[in-house]
Parts: C-alpha cells; structure tokens; sequence
C-alpha cells in the first residue's frame, strides 16, 4: 500500500511542519519518472517518484544531484516560499502551497502520476510529465471528504447477483484499495472468494467490523516493512496486516526513512533478480545447446554401427568374386546363413566395391568412437553447468550475483559468460574456449583472415590452418589460461582450423601448426594469403569445443 489514500495523508500530514517556511532552491529529474525538489539551506530533497507502483513522495537525506543526466524542470517554482502542504479530500493528491498562490499539486495515481504547477486559478502552467499537452488546462480536483456508506454496502450486499466478496469490497469501498480490502475480508473471517449472495446478517456484522478496526487502526499509523526470509520486501504498510503474519516484520518511527528503505530494498531485489534471471538464463541456454548437440553425437554414434554391416558386405564380396560382375548395380550374396542384398557401384569391379565397403568400415568405425569421446566431454559440459546453475539459483542479493561470478570466473567463461566473453562481443572473430581456458580465435573470411594474424596475433601464439585447403586462420592465444597450451587445447584449435576449412566433412583432416612469429604476408599476396615456416603438421577431426562457447559478433 505505497500509493494508498491513507498512506499518502499520512506522509502528507508529516510534511507540512518539515517543510512549511523552506525556499525551494533547484527542481529537476536524474532518474526515469522520478523528480526532485531541492530546499536551500536543507540537506532533505522531497523524492516524488512517478512510477506504476511506486507513485508517492517522501523526504529523503541522502539524495544528491548528479553532475551529468539531470535536467532542470518546473521553473515557476525555485525561489518560491513553501507555506503549507495538505492532501485532497478524497483522492490520492498532495498540495504544496507557495507564495503568490502557487501550488504544486503531485498526483498519485500509478501510471498516470505527475507533478503540475498550477496558478491561483487552477491554470496548469506546466507539467513533469506531458507538460506540453497540460498546459493551459485545468485540473479537476475531487472535492468533499472520504465517507465509508455501510447502509449503502448492506444494501448493495442484499441485491441479487454473482459478486464475490473480494472484489464486491473493493468496488463498495475504494479508497481501501486491494491491501486494506483484503485485510477487512482476513479479520471479518471470510474468504476473497465467497458469494456475496450467500453472506447472511452475522457476516456483514462482521466486515463492518473488521472495517471500523481497520479504520480506528489507520487513525494510529505505525509505518512498517513486511519482508521474505532473504531479505527482499514485499508489502510496505502504516497498519498490521494479518495476511503478512508469515512475513518478517519491521516498524519504523519515521514514514519517510521507511519508503525510501522500501524503494531502495525493493528496487535493489528487482535488479539483482534481473542479474540472477541473466545469468540462469544464459547458463540454460548454453546447457541445452551442449544437450542438442550430445543428441546429435548419439545418433552418430548409433549411425557408425553400420560398420559390421559395410563388414560383411566386404567380406561377401571377397567370398564371392564372380558373383557380382562388373556393371552390377547390386548382388544378393549369402554370409554366415543369411542372405544379403549388396548395393554396387556399377564403374568398379568386385575387388574395388569389396574395398569400398572396407573403408566405409573403417571410416563407420572411426566416427563411432570419435562421437563417443565427444559424447564424453559434453556430459561433463553438462554436469558443470548444472552445478553452476544450481550455485547460481542460489543468490539473492546482487551482492551474491556478483561475488558468485567473481568465485566461478574462469568456468563461466568456458560458457561464455563473463567479462571476457562480454570483451568478445567487441571482437570480429569466432572465440571459443578449449581445454585449460585457452582462448581460440577464428577468422571469418580472408579480409578477417589478414586482421587477425597480422594484427591481433601475437608471436607466442599458436597458428593454425588446414593445410592444402582454403579455411579460417585459427590463433591459440598463448596467454589467455594457465601455462603452456596442452595437447588437449592444441588439439581443439585443430579441429577448429578443420571445421572452418574445406575440408569440413572429411574424417580426418592434415592442419598446420606454427607459433605466429613464423607466419608473414608476402608483399603484393591477396588476402588471406600467407607464407609459414617450421610447421607441424598434425591431423585433426572437424569439430568445435564442447562449450561451443563461440563469439560471432
């Protein structure tokens, strides 16, 4: 109940004492739907916040103007005297009186609150928000006094119809507003829920006098904070409210010190809940991208049990030499009992579609424990990041999003998450991290190419490309983990350079090694083009790292 009739009256009744006789020095806005005013020879700004859910105002010690994103507003009012601040009637608006009859009159009405200047004749004269469009118009201000009717509820109540209790309450008594509806409902013993047509004399006895105490209780605020276990508060009131009873509780002397601790709590939850939901989200995704991609090495690995079979067609074919001729498209040979129907290659002969079929095997054979083993390190891919999204799930503050990020550095990058990963963004390569938290980063086209050898490069790192292949220049960056580059990581880029080359689909592909200092751009050469000296030539399979970590931007 922040923006509540009764509690802004209250904090309205506060402010005239504290105000009443200041000078207004500055008024002006450094936050989105937030304004300012500044008092001379005070170290208190009144905060009008003009949020959704957060619409009311309170003083507050500790604010000061920023130095840059801060603009002066509202300038028929510095320089004017305050002298009295009252609240209408019956609506959620505050007056401040000035000198020479003018008035700021702060509206509270969620989406549409607002701060206008307004003349001794009620002439807005110019407005926080949509001051263009306002000024020059009137201000219709509710007059009269808030008055509770029960006569008119307990005829309301008897009329036929499907109403239920909760929002019946509402519509007979707004000014309530959800919280202090729901609070009579919780003392009269009845539920938000039950028909209004079946509410028989005891039950409006007993809502009308949950209302008295609610009112009698409203005539003696008391400000408080109602909270979760962790800290993240929840509902602000000036009663006791027995739907917050499983709620951490915490009173407050002064109404002021109380809204702006709720603001600032609440606004500090929010933010880190927007960090944490990030960071879980960005660590599922990763998850459930490494998770695809096992279910995909699964079914290669299922798809290389084909390796018996190309086996026995090899091994028929042997057995039966002339029974598939030259120019057969397919032969039906018998192996071990079973009859068994041979696609052939018509061009070759049966010692070639025998052979054929013994290196489809083999290939089959090769792939199969190759998936497996890749298989192998996104399960452990996978447990990590479920461990970390588990930790992760675990903050609450910012202050553990933070310190939690700090503690887990050098794994979140392997997911690609983190200041470095954040760094990469800026960067015109693919990056990926490989085994020991090495960095690997990869050209995206001969242009790219160039940039990233000849300029990024350094000569301690490591160089890679397919070698008699057009592809990506791939750079192990030697200092970007812990020592030297193990056989794991050089191994890594090396699938990198095969799967960014030509030769992308082949099983096993031949890539260049060389430290950078041994590459150089002959004078005149195209781009992408390079000379190398004392490579290593070693074979690798197309394939990028389990984290699939990569960095396009």
């Amino acid at each position: 109940m922040l923006s509540n009739y009764y509690t802004l009256r209250y904090i309205v009744s506060t402010l005239d004492s504290r105000l009443r006789g200041k000078r207004i020095k500055e008024v002006f806005s450094q936050r989105r739907d937030e304004l300012a005013v500044a008092f001379e020879d005070s170290g208190e700004h009144l905060v009008i916040p003009c949020h959704r859910d957060a619409s009311t105002l309170y003083l507050d010690d500790r604010l000061s103007r920023a130095r840059r994103n801060t603009a002066d507003l509202l300038g028929e009012v510095p320089g004017a005297v305050v002298t009295g601040v009252a609240a209408a009637g019956s609506d959620r608006i505050a007056f401040i009186t000035l000198e020479a009859g003018l008035r700021l009159a702060i509206l509270c009405f969620g989406v549409k609150s607002n701060v206008c200047v307004l003349a001794p004749s009620g002439e807005i004269l110019s407005a926080f928000k949509s001051g263009p469009k306002l000024r020059g118009t009137r201000l219709e201000i509710p007059q009269g006094e808030m008055v509770f009717d029960v006569l008119a509820f307990r005829e309301a109540a008897s009329a036929p119809g499907s109403a239920t209790a909760g929002p019946f309450i509402r519509r007979a008594f707004p000014v309530l507003g959800g919280t202090l509806a729901q609070e009579v409902l919780l003392r009269a013993g009845i539920g938000p829920s039950r028909a209004v047509s079946g509410m028989d004399g005891a039950a409006l006895v007993a809502v009308e006098g949950a209302l008295r105490s609610v009112i009698a209780d409203l005539g003696m605020p008391e400000p408080r904070i109602y909270a979760e276990r962790d800290g993240t508060p929840v509902l602000f009131s000036i009663i006791p409210l027995r739907q917050a009873e499983a709620l951490s509780e915490r009173t407050y002397d002064d109404v002021h010190r109380a809204v702006r601790e709720f603001i600032v709590r609440r606004d500090a939850s929010a933010g880190a809940l927007q960090e944490r939901n990030a960071l879980l989200g960005a660590l599922r995704s990763r998850i459930e991208k490494a998770r695809r991609t096992a279910q995909a090495l699964d079914a290669d690995a299922r798809g290389g049990g084909r390796a018996s079979e190309y086996e026995r067609f090899a091994g028929a074919l042997m057995t039966h030499p002339g029974a598939s001729p030259k120019g057969a498209r397919s032969v039906t040979l018998e192996s071990e009992g079973e009859m068994l129907t041979i696609p052939l290659e018509p061009s070759l002969s049966p010692m070639q579609n025998s052979q054929k079929y013994y290196g489809k095997a083999k290939r089959a054979r090769a792939a199969e424990r190759a998936s497996w083993s890749r298989r192998t390190q996104f399960d452990r891919f996978i447990d990590r990041g479920s461990a970390l999204l588990d930790a992760a799930g675990r903050c609450v503050t910012r202050e553990d999003v933070r310190a939690f990020m700090t503690a887990h550095s050098s794994e979140l990058e392997e997911f690609g998450i983190g200041t470095k990963s954040a760094a990469h963004k800026e960067l015109p390569f693919r990056i990926f991290v490989v085994e020991g938290g090495f960095e690997v980063w990869a050209g995206k086209s001969s242009a790219n190419n160039d940039l990233l050898t000849l300029r990024y490069a350094k000569p301690d790192d490591l160089w890679f490309h397919a070698r008699g292949a057009s592809g990506s220049h791939v750079i192990l960056k030697a200092g970007s983990g812990k020592g030297e580059p193990g056989r794991k990581a050089r191994e890594q880029a090396a699938g990198i350079a095969a799967y960014y080359s030509k030769m992308k689909n082949s099983g096993m592909v031949p890539i260049a090694m060389t430290q950078k200092r041994y590459v150089r751009k002959p004078k005149g050469a195209p781009p992408g083009t390079v000379v190398i000296e004392r490579e290593k030539v070693i074979f690798a399979r197309p394939a990028l790292p389990p984290a699939a970590s990569e960095s396009t931007s």
